[in-house]
């Protein structure tokens, strides 16, 4: 059936199984790396409300107060995703358990001091131990289903095909306009051929509307009917000429006889220009292949260009950063309420209490009775636990202040650029470099890495700046990865703005993983890639915008473990091409 398909219909399938696998397998990847980064966030919560939990049941458990302890478990209620809960004593007896439903029946992990996380099923357990002073007085045990995490990839999943099916039929629909301009001119030469073939009409000819190599076809075709008109206007002439001279006398009969036998050379001649045209016409699949493989070339210079167009890297990087920082504000918000809802200022009021009642033999309640003798240890402990939760409040204000103060200057920044792509203007470099650490600078003081700036005064530049911005991006977030992966203790970004040989020169240096030798060669390559959720692409793209511009990237590495060094050049030229 494939091989009695037309030519445009066998180009549109090979175009369409092609764009489809590029868009089934870049659907692919974002599913995966969203299914991921979902499964971390919901592992960060839970560590976050079972260390809270925990802290508030310290004092339940050294009082033996099993209705306290029931109580901050209850508390689990606000967070859906948790459906059992328990505590065990170090003596590894079940001191209180927490079930969000009676039909689903859950145990509790025998005692073990290491555990801290399990993941089995659509369940996930986490375990943290519950101290007092220090010392392990029992452990909590948080389990969690992940069924929305799952109605969240199925959801994502139906979205994604959605969006592929959309983009496979605007795809077919372009892909039959743009090659109709291929095959038109092949099937209008099949049909003069088939006619000519047919009805011996050696006058048709077939009209040139390029110069590619159809076109060149259509000329030789052309230039061959031309040929056999002519020879058969010759035979016309010749065979009119010898029916006269046949007529006229016998007397020229040998002459007849031979004029016949030309004609029967040039019948043969005409059939074996006839058969010509009949393998002429037999080539035109081949040269269709040809044109299937200049159409696959093509194919590809569209997926890069395509790729090319999703590398906005200043509005995704923006982004990226105002989603993490909202995330942290949101950690941060729902840290305060627990805390707050959880404060151990409620054990005060149960001393009291236990006061109120004993304040007619007060002396006695604190010398003989065992609760009375550890009210002391237990004031100095609610004291410290207070001071504990006074000071990890404030921090967590603060560093709520610091996120959403990121986000105004990150937006502001980003609104700065907006409308710029494409237009040339006069920029400081290292006003961009700056703009650039802003919108890296979210999580580099959490992993401890350090900025060392040096910027030397050198001449405005006549540039697109948000093409620039894109490449220093880049490279400094590269540098900050490589030192999030390294081991070395050294954390430094060194960022150089300087001038050299005419050129503004821009030196991004990090102290972090390094690059391998072989590697070096390979790392301006599409697709070519060292760290797990990298894209393969930043660097590709970067030096290409580099070119546009007129300038160029270089890279220096002593080996792994040796950090690296990333060399951008850009000309000041106002008429430098960009």
């Amino acid at each position: 059936m494939f091989k009695k398909t037309s030519i445009q219909s066998k180009l549109l399938i090979v175009y369409m199984s092609i764009t489809g696998l590029v868009l089934a397998s870049a659907f692919t990847i974002v599913a995966h790396i969203n299914s991921s980064s979902s499964e971390e966030n919901i592992i960060s919560s839970l560590n976050v409300v079972t260390e809270i939990v925990a802290d508030s049941s310290a004092a339940s458990l050294a009082f033996l107060d099993i209705e306290s302890a029931k109580n901050h478990l209850n508390s689990l209620k606000s967070h859906r995703s948790v459906v059992y809960a328990c505590i065990r004593t170090i003596e590894n007896q079940v001191f209180v358990e927490y079930s969000l439903s009676s039909e689903e029946e859950f145990s509790c992990d025998e005692y073990n001091i290491n555990s801290k996380l399990k993941i089995l099923n659509d369940y996930i357990d986490v375990f943290k131990p519950v101290l007092l002073e220090g010392e392990a007085i029992g452990r909590l045990q948080i389990k969690a289903s992940l069924s929305e995490l799952a109605e969240q990839i199925i959801k994502s999943a139906e979205i994604s095909v959605v969006i592929f099916v959309g983009l496979m039929l605007v795809t077919a629909l372009i892909s039959r306009r743009i090659m109709r301009f291929i095959t038109d001119p092949i099937t209008r030469l099949k049909d003069v051929a088939q006619n000519v073939t047919k009805n011996k009409d050696y006058s048709l000819r077939m009209k040139k509307t390029a110069d590619d190599e159809v076109g060149v076809l259509i000329g030789s075709f052309n230039n061959m009917l031309e040929q056999i008109q002519s020879r058969d206007n010759a035979l016309i002439n010749e065979k009119e000429k010898a029916e006269v001279s046949a007529v006229s006398a016998g007397k020229y009969a040998l002459e007849t006889e031979k004029i016949n036998k030309d004609l029967e050379v040039e019948i043969r001649e005409r059939a074996r220009i006839e058969d010509e045209l009949q393998d002429l016409n037999e080539t035109l699949e081949d040269k269709v292949q040809e044109r299937t493989s200049e159409l696959k070339a093509l194919s590809e210079k569209i997926g890069d260009i395509a790729r090319s167009a999703g590398m906005a890297e200043v509005a995704s990087g923006v982004l990226h950063n105002v989603g993490n920082v909202l995330n942290s504000v949101n950690v941060s918000v729902s840290v305060l309420r627990e805390q707050i809802r959880k404060t151990k200022s409620d054990n005060l009021a149960r001393l009291v209490s236990m006061l109120e009642e004993n304040k007619d033999n007060i002396s006695d309640f604190m010398t003989k009775d065992s609760k009375g003798r550890q009210i002391p240890k237990f004031l100095s402990l609610l004291s410290d636990q207070l001071s504990l939760e006074k000071k990890n409040l404030f921090n967590e204000l603060d560093e709520m202040a610091s996120s959403i103060d990121h986000i105004k200057n990150v937006i502001s920044m980003q609104q700065s650029y907006a409308g710029s792509y494409g237009v040339r203007e006069e920029v400081v470099l290292s006003d961009l470099v700056e703009d650039a650490l802003k919108i890296n600078l979210q999580g580099m003081d959490r992993h401890g890495v350090k900025l060392l700036k040096s910027y030397k005064d050198i001449p405005e530049m006549y540039i697109d700046k948000h093409k620039v911005l894109q490449i220093i991006i880049n490279l400094i977030s590269n540098a900050k990865y490589a030192l999030i992966d390294s081991d070395n203790e050294l954390k430094n970004i060194i960022v150089n703005v300087s001038e050299h040989e005419g050129m503004a020169r821009l030196e991004v240096k990090d102290t972090g993983v390094g690059i391998e030798k072989d590697d070096i060669s390979h790392l301006f390559e599409y697709g070519f890639k060292k760290r797990r959720d990298g894209h393969g692409f930043g660097l590709h793209h970067s030096a290409i915008t580099a070119n546009e511009l007129g300038g160029k990237i270089s890279v220096h590495s002593d080996g792994p473990g040796e950090g690296a060094s990333f060399v951008l050049v850009l000309p000041f030229d106002k008429k430098s091409d960009t």
